[in-house]
């Protein structure tokens, strides 16, 4: 079974670096090119996404009721889920670079098309397609980043990736909310335009091919950049019985993985009641709605500001420090707000969640890399994706549920989940077959 808390590189990554570098940032020309081309390209995906951010305000705009919204957004979650779940697999067998245009192809294709097509079945089908398309995008081009990343790198360069993620999130809104004031019937062709833009970014990125499932692609020589036959069958015959097994069953073969995967959705569930009974509870207590606006900006400049200068500290740490430690955090960070709803108490709990997300999200994308055996790196992104996608997805929804049933439920049940899941990824984690 791979170790999830290795700081070496998979297989499929490449050679290993021969010793342990220094812990720095790295430098604008040390970052590989395909990292800088899918950071570009989810930046111009977050700011043009435009559907994500608006879907509720054009299915308004279209007449449809309140039950109507509902469904199509339950539905349309449950299609981004999919979407997710399912990209690494065809990046695995087609290649990195045609799956990531064929997603943002088919993104600004449902998207143009979804401006066109305004009958409630007709909106939910393109809705659900769409959906899928832009949640394919992420794992595939975490597995990009992953594997273009030094070893010693991995978890700066994830920190990169998100850095571009979040200013591209944080620009997106502001530009979508002026548009759609005056021409929200224009509002989903500009997030196909910004698409369209986004593969011709994508073609910059170097040819790849799909491995087989389950066949190790061979490494190429780091001097010649090339791989003889000779080589080939070398790099080959190197992968052991249990790496090749590994590679076929993929990562739903990898119980441990899973099980970690599994934990961090659990943790994206309560990292997600920010969107669920937070602002419930705030305008319970008297808070306006721009207050509550301006706790999320307080969270998005934390992460913009010290994401990356955070990720070279916890690059050298053990995987289960970091995660765990980030754990605690967003399970704190919620569970404070049985304190009362006040304050000092909401920019506590707020830093606090926010300190959790940047400790766990750059390190478990690098951990996914580093569990991957050979030709399946993408796979395993997908899974973690699904995971943690799903969480974020019911999370709300089940926090306002807990919500309904008291006004401390949802933060004292965050608190009884971390009781669980820490300790549970602390074992999961702690490199023990």
């Amino acid at each position: 079974m791979t170790e999830l808390d290795s700081a070496e590189p998979s297989a499929s990554a490449g050679p290993r670096a021969a010793g342990p570098s220094p812990a720095r940032r790295p430098r604008p020309g040390e970052i590989p090119r395909p990292i800088v081309v899918v950071s570009l390209g989810v930046f111009l995906n977050r700011v043009g996404g435009f559907f994500a951010i608006f879907l509720t305000l054009v299915l308004a705009d279209r007449g449809y009721d309140a039950g109507q919204i509902t469904l199509g957004l339950a539905l349309v979650a449950g299609a981004g889920m999919a979407g997710a779940g399912v990209s690494g697999l065809l990046a695995d067998r087609i290649g990195r670079r045609r799956s990531l245009l064929l997603f943002t192809l088919l993104t600004a294709a449902f998207s143009a098309l979804l401006a066109e097509f305004r009958g409630y079945t007709s909106t939910l089908v393109l809705a659900c397609l769409l959906s899928a398309a832009v949640q394919a995008y992420g794992p595939v081009a975490q597995a990009v980043v992953g594997e273009a990343a030094p070893a010693e790198h991995r978890v700066t360069m994830f920190a990169l990736y998100r850095l571009a993620l979040n200013v591209g999130a944080a620009v997106g809104p502001l530009i979508g909310g002026i548009w759609a004031a005056g021409h929200m019937d224009t509002l989903l062709l500009g997030n196909a335009a910004v698409s369209a833009a986004s593969c011709l970014l994508l073609l910059a990125l170097p040819a790849d091919r799909g491995s087989p499932r389950g066949t190790p692609e061979p490494t190429a020589d780091p001097t010649t950049d090339r791989t003889t036959g000779q080589e080939a069958g070398q790099a080959t015959g190197q992968a052991t019985g249990q790496e090749a097994g590994q590679a076929g069953r993929g990562p739903l073969g990898d119980p441990r993985f899973v099980g970690v995967c599994v934990l961090l959705g659990l943790i994206s569930l309560v990292y997600a009641q920010q969107t669920g009974p937070l602002p419930l509870a705030m305008k319970d207590s008297g808070f306006s709605t721009g207050a509550f606006g301006a706790l999320l900006t307080l969270n998005a400049v934390v992460v913009i500001a010290c994401e990356v200068p955070l990720s070279v500290v916890i690059q050298r740490w053990p995987v289960r420090v970091p995660i765990c430690l980030g754990a605690v955090c967003v399970f704190g960070g919620y569970l404070v707000n049985a304190v009362g709803v006040t304050w000092p108490v909401l920019v506590a709990g707020v830093l606090l969640w926010t300190a959790g997300e940047m400790l766990i999200s750059p390190v478990a994308a690098a951990a996914a890399t580093a569990a991957a055996p050979p030709g399946a790196v993408a796979r395993y992104q997908s899974v973690l994706g699904f995971c943690q996608s799903t969480g974020m997805s019911l999370g709300p929804a089940v926090g306002v549920f807990a919500y309904g049933l008291g006004a401390t439920w949802p933060w004292v049940l965050s608190g009884l989940l971390g009781l669980l899941v820490t300790p549970a990824l602390f074992r999961l984690l702690a490199g023990r077959r």
